[in-house]
């Protein structure tokens, strides 16, 4: 009998039931009190106990996933992936070109999965390939590089794109729904500054080997049995072959990650119509708004500015000191990883900046900042001075990424927030492919200290004003608000 009523009991509160529920309904049923009430503590005991087992396990698999992405994006981080696309044989058009295709279907891929989780649930098990696919790109890439094929290096680097958005903002989502963030533990809770410090590490250590085994190879060799064996090492290829599989586990491990069950997912592909459906209902939403238009025009100009910046800025660095200080790739990772240390003031800073000055003058500030790492490098290459740059443009970014979200806050309605920044990705991706292709071409027909010279004036004599017309537009809906 009591091992009867154990087994009633907890399959009752796997159900949901409540133990008063319980109680009542098995004491109808005719069993005793005593052993309902030892039943219900033992059940509600054991299923406490598994929960925390299933919980520990979750964590576990989570803590070993982000510790494979964080050392995947440090050991092939993106100057590096530039820098060996020129090696593979691409010009500065065609490096351009190609980044600005990757960010303008990113742009659409992203708006898409965002579209698409509001009324359907993205199964692990998309994520998880997503992750597989991104860390084969880079076995991909390598090869190209190897037999130095930028259009196959292109190929994968898209594909590889398309993973990334996947496996990181979806994957975001997944663990958010996973995990409550007072579950998480010490390490995922704090996952932004552990993540930030395995990537640094990951980054510096990337940059030593290929310095170590620079791009024309080292040659070493080792004797078995009296037998000389030589080859040549390449760091690249060490670095790519590490992130890939950094990014493989990591989609291995997802895979074995539990969800929580879920309804049939939707095909994607069924969603298409919906999606482009929503587009053509919403595209009069950023015209008919002069807030918005202003708020969208200054994205034009910072993703363009962003997007050309990220394409050449590691290569400039690269090519520009190859031979000073501790040699390129180390260089590049040196500059990078100060500027990922800055990272973690950034937030810090625009806080307490915002108290002293106010949010307005914030946002003019925060853009000059941003200007202050194609300055250096047009009029004053120093190694020294260009890495107090680029920590100085990602504090500024960092003050312009809260002054946006102030401002949009404040002057677009709540429903008009939700429809700004459903599709705000797909309103400017036109536009910053278009323009980045014109900075594509300059860079190749002109030069990169050309180019860096004009992303200045577009900070400076463009994105700048636009955010005054913005803070001036803040002041008279204060002013009309008294």
């Amino acid at each position: 009998m009591g091992e009867d009523v154990f087994v009633q009991v907890k399959r009752l509160l796997l159900e949901k039931f409540s133990p008063d529920n319980i109680k009542d309904s098995l004491v109808k049923r005719g069993y005793l009190e005593a052993d309902i009430d030892d039943a219900i503590e033992r059940a509600a005991l054991q299923l406490r106990l598994k929960r925390e087992d299933n919980t520990k396990s979750l964590i576990k698999g989570f803590v070993w996933k982000e510790v494979l992405d964080r050392i995947g994006y440090g050991f092939v981080s993106h100057p590096f992936l530039n820098i060996l696309f020129a090696f593979s044989g691409a010009s500065y058009f065609f490096i351009g070109f190609i980044n600005a295709l990757r960010t303008f279907i990113s742009l659409f891929y992203s708006s898409f999965l965002k579209q698409f989780s509001k009324v359907h649930e993205i199964s692990k098990k998309f994520i998880s390939r997503a992750g597989i696919l991104y860390g084969f790109s880079f076995l991909v890439m390598s090869f190209a590089v190897v037999v130095r094929s930028p259009l196959i290096f292109a190929l994968a680097f898209l594909i590889g794109g398309l993973g990334v958005v996947a496996h990181g903002e979806v994957y975001v989502g997944f663990l958010r729904n996973s995990l409550k963030r007072e579950h998480m533990g010490v390490f995922l809770s704090r996952i932004s500054s552990y993540g930030t410090i395995i990537t640094i590490v990951s980054l510096l250590i990337s940059g030593y080997i290929m310095e170590l085994f620079p791009l024309v190879g080292k040659l070493v060799s080792f004797t078995i049995f009296g037998k000389l064996f030589s080859f040549k090492l390449y760091g690249y290829l060490i670095s790519f072959e590490i992130t890939a599989f950094a990014f493989i586990l990591s989609g291995c491990i997802l895979a074995y990650i539990k969800q929580r069950v879920v309804s049939k997912q939707a095909s994607m592909f069924s969603f298409v119509d919906e999606f482009f459906h929503k587009l053509k209902v919403h595209s009069s939403f950023f015209f008919r708004n002069k807030v918005v238009v202003f708020l969208s025009l200054t994205s034009v100009v910072t993703g363009v500015v962003h997007l050309l910046g990220t394409s050449f800025y590691g290569l400039f660095i690269f090519n520009h000191f190859k031979n000073d200080f501790l040699g390129g790739f180390l260089n590049v990772a040196v500059v990078f990883s100060i500027a990922a240390v800055f990272s973690f003031i950034g937030p810090w800073f625009t806080k307490n900046l915002r108290h002293h000055i106010g949010v307005s003058p914030m946002l003019v500030f925060g853009t000059l900042l941003t200007a202050m790492l194609p300055l250096s490098l047009a009029y004053n290459p120093n190694l020294i001075v260009v890495a107090v740059a680029t920590a100085l443009s990602i504090v500024g970014s960092s003050i312009l990424g809260m002054a946006q979200s102030f401002f949009t806050s404040k002057l677009l309605s709540e429903s008009d927030r939700q429809t700004y920044f459903s599709f705000i990705g797909v309103a400017v991706s036109i536009p910053i492919f278009l323009l980045s292709l014109v900075g594509a071409f300059l860079a190749q027909t002109f030069g990169l200290v050309s180019l860096f010279k004009i992303l200045i004036f577009l900070t400076v004599f463009v994105a700048t004003p636009l955010y005054f017309l913005i803070v001036l537009l803040y002041e008279r809906d204060l002013e009309k608000a008294f």
